[in-house]
């Protein structure tokens, strides 16, 4: 029977072991581990545990590249893969380990209560496990219950996590075997037993040096009811349960979201909420339906992935690009479209992602390059502009060791903008300029700019062995801008001589783009508008506007276009047929029919 002056001393040091502050666990120990006092076996534990700890708080090591590689996703015929890293390998100073090893086997050799039992068997496996013996640390584990032991007088919190610790340990055994069911059934089973036991508002997961009283250090090696969230999702992706696995890496990143430091594991949470976003992309695949029920989280997962990476990165260093930061900027973009979160708000938050992206790469071609896209959509045109103009200026230096790398015949880096990009952006650009600001000669010297980009590379690299071909679709684009800016150039010029050129450059080049891309809306309307203003080819115009409408009824230019055609050959009654029918094809027709009094609403 212990007194209340030891019972005292082991409330202090439950609470002690539950904060991690070791060295106050080893002084309040020592006052038990006196030989024949009361408790002194216990005592001699929490020693030993603490000298552990102590030990594991100085190991140097890296969670960054730690985490680097895990949770990565690998399908192969035997089903999904996923990395999941055991803890850090520490085995190389086994010497004070050791020296554990054989201190608690004497204790071992004492007199023992139930409760002191179960915590040498706890706090052995955990030696056992840090020195990577795991054959014997799962030997003494085995004999242990799955069921979370009883409030005892000991230590009736710190226990939960000795029991976290010993599921954990016989978890990571079972999946060192391949057992992935047993190692799922073992977190499960802990984890569902340590919700029973704390209250409602209680945290699951608390991180060492996160309360009062903790000793500051270096993050922990291994946090058990962390590792359990985390393994037990993996645990069901590795036996191909995606649908749960999905689900249980979701809790982990919701109670992750709560832990304080916000830091804590930082890098294994990018790479679980990278992992969790993979597998919501592949659950969506086409199903239009599934990506308008998933587009609040896909949104909010990638708020979350840019919180954790500027928790992460600071202010690039020279040379220094933050590929992770890179990854996410092209997630979002293509989950953006995925989900097609077109609205403004929905723009506006993928705008908010892009600009802390910009600070986190220092202006990063491939950033600006999704800014540049986003901007035009949300309608900041002038924000657009910006964007493109610095794009432009980063690109052209990127292009001069492109053309190096060419002239040597080496390879291009790979963090390097590729050409295909840069066209696509700098078709952006002109049509920026032309259709938003009106400005044709800035949209000449982008596509002048285009145009030599893809004169430099063919005469550099004809047989495209370092840099693949020019797509069609592209040199399309780039025609269609360059006619469309030499016709609107034509319409405003006051000299005679001066508008036929730009004429005949604009039909030339404006064919051009409508023969390598038939299916190019605006070659076939700029084409139409060319022949109506610049020739009078009312016949011609009228073919070229139908082709236009033909191929996307919904944009109303070329109907219009067709009605301005039909008014200058009288056809007064043809106009207002085909404004019918334009009007339907809009997709503004539904909200015009409902606003109409129902006499007047047509089928």
């Amino acid at each position: 029977m212990l007194s209340s002056r030891h019972q005292s001393v082991l409330k202090e040091i439950d609470a002690a072991r539950c904060v991690g502050s070791w060295s106050t666990a080893s002084a309040l120990a020592a006052k038990l581990a006196k030989h024949g006092s009361p408790g002194h076996v216990f005592g001699s534990i929490v020693s030993s545990e603490a000298e552990l700890e102590e030990y594991l708080a100085k190991v140097e090591w890296s969670p960054q590249e730690h985490w680097s590689d895990d949770g990565i996703m690998q399908r192969s015929s035997n089903g999904v893969r996923v990395t999941a890293r055991y803890p850090m390998n520490i085995s190389s100073s086994p010497k004070q380990l050791e020296a554990l090893e054989k201190r608690l086997q004497k204790i071992g050799k004492h007199t023992l209560s139930d409760e002191e039992a179960y915590q040498l068997s706890v706090v052995t496996a955990k030696v056992y496990f840090y020195g990577s013996k795991f054959e014997q640390c799962q030997a003494a584990v085995d004999s242990l219950a799955t069921t979370i032991p009883d409030e005892g007088a000991m230590s009736p919190v710190y226990v939960r996590q000795l029991y976290m610790a010993q599921m954990v340990m016989r978890g990571i055994t079972a999946e060192m075997h391949g057992d992935m069911d047993t190692a799922h059934s073992m977190y499960d089973t802990a984890l569902v037993a340590l919700k029973e036991r704390l209250s409602s508002q209680a945290a699951l997961v608390v991180p060492r040096g996160s309360a009062a009283g903790a000793e500051k250090s270096h993050e922990e090696l291994v946090n058990w009811a962390e590792e359990a969230l985390y393994r037990r999702a993996m645990a069901s992706l590795a036996q191909d349960n995606i649908d749960r696995g999905a689900d249980e890496l979701a809790v982990y990143i919701r109670v992750m979201d709560n832990v304080t430091p916000a830091t804590f594991r930082v890098f294994r949470r990018l790479r679980a909420n990278r992992l969790h976003m993979q597998l919501e992309r592949q659950s969506i695949g086409t199903d239009s339906s599934a990506a308008t029920q998933a587009k609040e989280r896909v949104m909010a997962s990638h708020r979350r992935q840019m919180a954790l990476l500027k928790a992460t990165y600071a202010f690039p260093r020279a040379n220094e690009a933050h590929a992770e930061v890179l990854a996410e900027v092209d997630g979002a973009a293509r989950d953006w479209e995925l989900v097609r979160a077109f609205s403004r708000v929905e723009s506006l938050r993928l705008l908010e992602v892009l600009y802390e992206a910009v600070f986190l790469t220092f202006n990063s071609p491939q950033v600006l390059r999704h800014l540049v896209h986003v901007l035009v959509r949300f309608g900041d045109y002038h924000e657009a502009r910006l964007a493109f103009v610095t794009y432009r200026e980063l690109v052209e230096r990127q292009l001069e060791r492109v053309k190096k790398a060419l002239g040597s015949g080496s390879k291009i880096d790979s963090g390097l903008e590729s050409v295909n990009n840069i066209l696509r952006t700098v078709v952006v650009g002109a049509r920026l300029f032309l259709v938003h600001l009106d400005s044709a000669h800035d949209c000449l010297s982008v596509v002048h700019f285009a145009n030599d980009l893809i004169d430099d590379v063919e005469a550099r690299d004809p047989d495209h062995q370092i840099i693949p071909p020019v797509p069609e679709t592209i040199r399309a684009q780039v025609a269609l801008w360059k006619g469309a800016a030499h016709g609107r150039l034509a319409q405003r010029s006051r000299e005679p001589s001066n508008r036929a050129d730009h004429h005949c450059a604009a039909l030339q080049l404006l064919r051009q783009a409508a023969e390598l891309n038939p299916q190019l809306y605006e070659a076939h309307y700029f084409l139409a508008l060319e022949l109506a203003l610049g020739t009078r080819d009312i016949a011609a115009a009228t073919a070229a506007a139908k082709k236009a409408a033909a191929l996307d009824a919904t944009r109303l230019d070329a109907w219009h276009l067709l009605v301005l055609l039909s008014t200058a050959r009288k056809d007064y009654a043809k106009a207002l047929q085909i404004c019918e029918v334009a009007m339907r094809q809009s997709v503004w027709w539904p909200a015009y029919n409902e606003s109409q009094p129902d006499a007047n609403k047509s089928e």
